[in-house]
């Protein structure tokens, strides 16, 4: 497709120049702040997955990219992943082990609509094969550097050794103060109004609103130095930073994935349905049961469930979801939890399976389109890549999160972004809140409240 761009820095005559190597390496996410400003490290890209036996990778600089500009539309930004699994196949001679080579990216909520303000690049998709890989796995860390003369690439790997002997610089939470913009809760209500008046004329089942949480810290934010506090504060679900330009970056902890592959096995995640975690473990067990009793809840996770189910149907076979939703607890929230496992039926591919599944009606709505249209007319502004998809791509495997307890890190300020489902029933005050404690169970992984 014209609107998918595909760009390579792979020096001419590099057809198998990988090289391997270990690291002594005590914090992997301490490396970017070690190894100092320099252009062959960017984009830096972060993704952790605490369900993989605690796998973290750190990818650094860029061999490839394909790209879909803000606007392209779906087709175009789904082609983006089909063309990279592609190119995974031109790559194949360039690593030692064929399983390190993906393609690290995502894409936007909405690719119809403009980049959000405070994102890089206002692109709709974007997905990198680097030229560095660390994997830390099992007190292990590994360094691939791929389509490099092999000089230069010992030198890339002693130019980590020595930054990973280096004291790591600590980690301290962030004092950041919130800024709420003038008639924002009013916005907020006639928005949940709005789309209760959708709601009741059918022409929707469920919207899920968000709204933007503005953070101010007394200094520049570090994303790595915020990604390690997440880290060690929460370490599970996945986690991910990207930072494609010196000046911004896109990070979160999801505890939603979109869906995972692996050769013909594939996982999603149903999530929707909230409620507060509670102050102790009685609080915890009451607003759980209250969560599973609630009527308004209950009907909204069955919607996402149907839409989810009914979205790889075509395309899986032996499925398996259980018969009630279970509970997912996370700092600030618990959720209405359902995983998803299913096989791929033969000859089915990644961009047609993620078409189906992205977005969701947990971030987006039912029916999806309309629900999309009211979402970019009420809010007032492009999400971005917040609720989208991110992840990586394998030669025959693949796992992307949805994009939720996220924010953009530029300069001293934090975006966070926090979502509500509305569905018949729906209090705007209620959903405010919920807005709040989301996007509290981000924030406060790395932030002190001023």
């Amino acid at each position: 497709m014209d609107d998918v761009v595909t760009k390579s820095a792979i020096a001419p005559g590099i057809a198998a120049a990988g090289v391997r190597a270990s690291l002594d390496c005590d914090d992997l996410y301490a490396l970017p702040a070690r190894l100092g400003e320099h252009a062959d490290t960017l984009p830096q890209v972060a993704w952790s997955d605490s369900s993989a036996g605690g796998e973290r990778w750190l990818a650094l600089g860029e061999l490839d990219a394909i790209t879909a500009p803000a606007g392209a539309g779906f087709a175009a930004s789904y082609e983006v992943l089909a063309r990279a699994r592609e190119r995974l196949r031109l790559f194949t001679g360039l690593a030692p082990e064929a399983a390190t080579i993906r393609y690290f990216g995502g894409i936007a909520f909405d690719p119809r609509q403009g980049a959000h303000p405070d994102w890089p690049a206002g692109l709709a998709a974007r997905f990198v094969l680097p030229r560095v890989f660390l994997r830390q796995a099992q007190g292990r860390t590994e360094v691939t550097v791929l389509g490099t003369p092999e000089p230069q690439a010992r030198r890339i790997v002693e130019r980590l050794r020595e930054a990973a002997r280096l004291p790591a610089p600590a980690a301290a939470p962030i004092r950041v103060r919130e800024t709420v913009p003038p008639q924002s809760r009013e916005r907020w209500t006639d928005a949940v109004r709005a789309v209760l008046r959708e709601i009741e004329s059918g022409r929707v089942r469920k919207v899920v609103l968000s709204r933007d949480i503005l953070l101010d810290a007394e200094r520049a934010i570090d994303c790595w130095e915020l990604h390690r506090l997440v880290h060690r504060r929460d370490p599970h679900g996945l986690r991910f930073c990207l930072r494609f330009d010196g000046d911004a970056a896109f990070m979160g902890a999801s505890p939603e994935r979109l869906v995972s592959q692996a050769g013909a096995d594939i996982a999603c995640d149903c999530l929707a349905g909230t409620i507060a975690r509670g102050a102790d473990d009685a609080a915890r067990s009451r607003n759980a049961a209250a969560l599973l009793a609630s009527e308004k809840d209950g009907r909204e996770h069955r919607i996402v469930l149907e839409e989810i189910l009914a979205a790889i149907a075509p395309h899986v076979r032996a499925v398996e979801s259980p018969a009630a939703p279970r509970i997912l607890a996370l700092a600030e929230v618990l959720h209405l939890w359902s995983p998803i496992r299913a096989r791929l039926r033969a000859g089915v591919g990644l961009s047609e399976l993620v078409a189906g599944l992205h977005p969701t009606p947990a971030v987006g709505g039912s029916p999806r389109l309309r629900a999309m249209d009211l979402i970019a007319e009420l809010e007032g502004r492009s999400r971005g890549w917040y609720a989208g998809l991110v992840g990586w791509i394998g030669q025959d495997a693949a796992d992307f999160a949805v994009a939720i307890r996220s924010g953009i890190v530029r300069g001293s300020r934090m975006t966070a972004f926090g979502g509500a489902g509305i569905v018949r029933g729906s209090d705007p005050h209620a959903e405010w809140d919920e807005t709040a404690r989301k996007a509290a169970s981000f924030i406060h992984l790395f932030a002190e409240r001023a």
